[in-house]
C-alpha cells in the first residue's frame, strides 16, 4: 500500500478537526484509496478558466448550472461570486505556481499544496490555496502548516509568501503573518499526525511502514 497523500484542503480539515473526528479520518485514510470524490473540483476549474483562459465571470458563472449535483452547483455558485468579490479587492495579473508535495517527518503520510493562483498583494508575491469547505479554520493553525510548506518550498522558486483563502468569507490566511512559535507549530502538528497514522497502524494490524504489507491470505 502506498503512503496516503492529503490534498491541501484535506490536510487543513484534519487538522482543524477534532480528535475523535481526526482519528477517523486517519484510520480511513490507512486503508486502500477509494479514489473519493472531489467535490470543490468544479470550482477549481472555473477559477482557472476565468483566471488564466479569458472566460468571463458572467459566463463561468452561468456555467455552474449545468453541474447535476445541488449542493455542488450551489456552493460552487457562491463560492465563484465571493471569489469575484475578493478579486475585485485584490486586483492585479494572476500567475501560475508550482505545486509542493512533502512527506511527513516520519514518512508516514505525504501532503501536496497547490496554488490556485500567484498573485502580487502588497509587498509579496502570494502563492494562495483556495478554500470552499464548510469547517471552521483556526488562522493560527492554518499559518502553522503554511509555514511547513514555505521551509519546503525550493528557495530559488519560492514565492513571498503563501496563503489560504476562505471564500466563506473571504479571509487570506497568510504564512507572513506567523510569528516564531506559530512557525514551530507547523512542524510539531506533523508529528502529531505522524503519531496519529503509526497509532492508527498498529491497531489495523499492519506494518510500520507503508508499503511494506505483504499481501494477506484469506481463510
Amino acid at each position: 500500500m502506498s503512503v496516503p497523500k492529503f490534498g491541501f484542503s484535506a490536510f487543513l480539515k484534519i487538522i482543524n478537526a477534532n480528535p475523535r473526528p481526526q482519528r477517523t479520518s486517519v484510520r480511513k485514510r490507512c486503508g486502500p484509496s477509494t479514489g473519493g470524490y472531489d467535490f470543490h473540483k468544479s470550482l477549481r476549474y472555473r477559477v482557472q478558466q476565468v483566471s488564466f483562459d479569458g472566460l468571463s465571470r458572467a459566463v463561468a458563472l452561468a456555467s455552474t448550472q449545468q453541474i447535476s449535483r445541488e449542493p455542488e452547483r450551489k456552493s460552487a455558485g457562491q463560492a465563484l461570486q465571493q471569489f469575484f468579490r475578493w478579486k475585485d479587492e485584490h486586483p492585479g495579473e494572476f500567475e501560475t505556481a508550482a505545486p509542493l508535495t512533502f512527506t511527513s517527518p516520519a514518512g508516514l503520510y505525504k501532503v501536496e499544496f497547490t496554488p490556485d493562483f500567484l498573485l502580487q498583494i502588497g509587498d509579496r508575491r502570494t502563492a494562495v490555496h483556495l478554500w470552499n469547505t464548510k469547517d471552521p479554520l483556526d488562522g493560527r493553525l492554518v499559518r502553522a502548516v503554511l509555514s511547513s510548506v514555505a521551509s519546503r518550498y525550493p528557495i530559488e522558486d519560492r514565492p513571498d509568501d503563501f496563503a489560504v483563502l476562505s471564500l466563506k468569507d473571504r479571509t487570506l490566511y497568510r504564512w507572513s503573518e506567523a510569528d516564531r512559535e506559530t512557525r514551530a507549530l507547523g512542524e510539531r502538528l506533523l508529528a502529531l499526525l505522524d503519531m496519529q497514522f503509526a497509532a492508527a497502524r498498529t491497531e489495523l494490524g499492519l506494518s510500520t511502514w507503508p508499503g511494506l504489507e505483504e499481501p494477506r491470505t484469506r481463510a
